[in-house]
């Protein structure tokens, strides 16, 4: 690769790492839901607004069942489970467990297609749990009852991103990288808008809402979300999907970084060990065999 293609991969986990910064920020004022629901609908409005400005109106397709099943899979669930788990996790924490992600992809792969899973992947499936099981077991909150929830939680997300990967391989052929991002938050904020409006309603979001509150909102949403998919579509047009992929390796390190130098959070006891175990394990799992699984534009992690 090119010096300005591995700037690229750098610049793109590095806002990805800020998504748990902003979430962490954002979410004990908001509360999960909201947070996740503000997040789709200023990435939908900041996707629309780059496809009138790039003309590329044309690219965008109806909302459809596909949109509503991917949004909830790829966005509504996931981004409000990572919104609960922050509750009670630190940024840095939870974006080591993200990094299970292409983890779970291989495997939904292989049960949806009724595969027999190779060694190697089964190996690097227990690599990852254990990693997992380092991270949990080091941590002096694990007496918790919502902390082990909160883990839980994490891992449930990036099941669901797993399968929401394998899902839009199967259903959006033919759909561009543009439309389909668009389509997916669009169809996220359908689903989350009756959660989001009863939240408010009921007075689940305790409040204030400050201007850094408001700051990590529009930065989760403009900058993690609507840029961080073009810079990744841009890297898979110009280095390729398994290449891109690598960045699934930086986004945990990232997190650690500014969640340290921000929030003044320390990295978990097992941090290092489980994260390389995590790392290992991801090595083993995915390997060139992600590019079969995984649809050319919707290959993220976090």
């Amino acid at each position: 690769m090119r010096a300005k293609d591995v700037g690229v991969l750098v610049l793109l986990a590095a806002i990805w790492g800020l998504s748990y910064l902003f979430i962490r920020v954002a979410v004990a004022p908001l509360g999960p839901v909201v947070v996740a629901l503000l997040r789709v609908v200023i990435a939908a409005g900041g996707l629309l607004a780059w496809a009138a400005l790039s003309r590329r109106q044309g690219e965008l397709a109806p909302l459809d069942r596909r949109f509503l099943i991917l949004g909830a899979a790829n966005a509504a669930i996931p981004y409000g489970l990572i919104a609960f788990a922050e509750l009670h996790l630190t940024a840095s924490l939870a974006a080591i467990l993200n990094a299970t992600t292409p983890l779970f992809t291989t495997l939904v792969a292989a049960a949806w297609a009724s595969e027999r899973l190779a060694p190697r992947t089964l190996a690097g499936a227990a690599l990852g749990m254990a990693g997992v099981a380092a991270l949990v077991g080091w941590n002096p909150g694990t007496t918790d009852g919502w902390f082990a929830l909160a883990v839980v939680a994490m891992l449930a997300a990036s099941l669901a991103y797993g399968a929401a990967s394998v899902y839009a391989k199967r259903s959006l052929s033919g759909v561009s990288s543009l439309g389909a991002a668009t389509g997916q938050q669009l169809g996220a904020a359908v689903v989350l808008a009756p959660f989001g409006l009863a939240t408010v309603a009921g007075g689940g979001s305790p409040g204030p809402v400050t201007s850094t509150v408001a700051l990590a909102i529009l930065g989760l949403g403009l900058l993690c979300t609507s840029l961080a998919y073009l810079l990744y579509f841009h890297s898979i047009a110009a280095v390729g999907a398994v290449n891109t992929s690598s960045v699934t390796f930086l986004i945990p390190i990232f997190g650690i970084l500014w969640s340290a130098l921000f929030l003044g959070e320390a990295a978990p006891p097992g941090a290092l060990p489980g994260l390389g175990l995590i790392l290992g394990g991801v090595v083993l799992v995915s390997g060139l065999g992600l590019s079969r699984v995984m649809p050319r534009w919707e290959r993220r992690p976090g």
